[in-house]
């Protein structure tokens, strides 16, 4: 399964860079409409928990980190798995797009999702492994 989902990754970043038609999606501006829509496409599992993260992360969409890096999860650099990052500004993975945060955000929660197996469980590993605010969990459920 695992072979799988990073193969259909892989095809989707190849025809994002490849097709004329994936092309002009990557380059549809921002908007959390758009954000749930490619969330949607990519089969991001709790999309709600996953918007809540972007919003908390980047200010309501407003951080330095989201505009200058393309950077919605504050994700920081992986050394250990697949990553769509360019390289690393401001302590952060720094992306080419916005799509670009959200499908290495799927790399991760892939991997992630071997270990937990429900909602519940996710929002745990969120607030141990994730989040350095104790208070993370509570703020995605108040935005959902």
């Amino acid at each position: 399964m695992k072979y799988i989902t990073l193969t259909l990754i892989a095809l989707f970043i190849s025809l994002e860079v490849g097709s004329a038609s994936f092309k002009r999606r990557a380059e549809l501006p921002f908007s959390p409409s758009n954000m749930l829509t490619t969330m949607t496409e990519m089969g991001i599992v709790y999309p709600d928990i996953v918007m809540a993260q972007a919003r908390i992360e980047t200010a309501h969409f407003t951080s330095k980190i989201f505009k200058e890096n393309h950077n919605l999860f504050g994700m920081k650099l992986p050394k250990q798995r697949n990553t769509t990052a360019i390289g690393e500004q401001y302590n952060h993975a720094e992306y080419t797009s916005w799509r670009q945060s959200v499908i290495d955000y799927k790399l991760w929660q892939d991997r992630v999702l071997t270990k937990v197996k429900s909602r519940k469980a996710y929002l745990k590993y969120l607030s141990k492994y994730y989040a350095t605010d104790k208070q993370y969990v509570k703020l995605i459920k108040q935005m959902i």
